[in-house]
């Protein structure tokens, strides 16, 4: 039988799986740059971080225990860039396009999603085994 502490302990297990979702963050930012600074740069950047990301999930699949906590610490950065992102794209006049309400409903559910896990892996109970 599965019971709440038990499902607590392995909450870890969910961290890589919620890391790859950065990588959308990252195809994003690469729209972006490639219209501020061009494709090469653009390119460039993005491979890097991608590569990084790879990286770290890997880690997190490896259960280290230093991935754990920079993956706390990118989701309460990203937690709080999505929360004034969406409110500034609801709360400003500015004219929503087909991504930016892909985007923003992406960010919006991340940030429900991060903030969740934050409290959920913040908790003593959560160790490696």
């Amino acid at each position: 039988m599965i019971n709440n502490d038990s499902i607590i302990k392995k909450m870890h297990s969910f961290l890589p799986y919620l890391a790859t979702f950065y990588y959308v963050e990252i195809f994003y930012l690469m729209i972006f740059l490639n219209f501020l600074y061009g494709k090469t740069f653009a390119v460039t950047i993005c491979i890097s971080l991608t590569a990084l990301l790879t990286f770290h999930i890997l880690s997190l699949f490896n259960k280290k225990s230093i991935n754990r906590k920079v993956q706390l610490y990118l989701m309460d950065f990203h937690f709080a860039f999505s929360v004034a992102y969406f409110f500034n794209r609801i709360f400003t006049d500015s004219n929503f396009t087909g991504i930016d309400s892909i985007i923003t409903l992406f960010r919006l559910i991340a940030a429900l999603t991060e903030i969740i896990t934050i409290f959920a892996i913040s908790d003593n109970k959560i160790t490696y085994e």
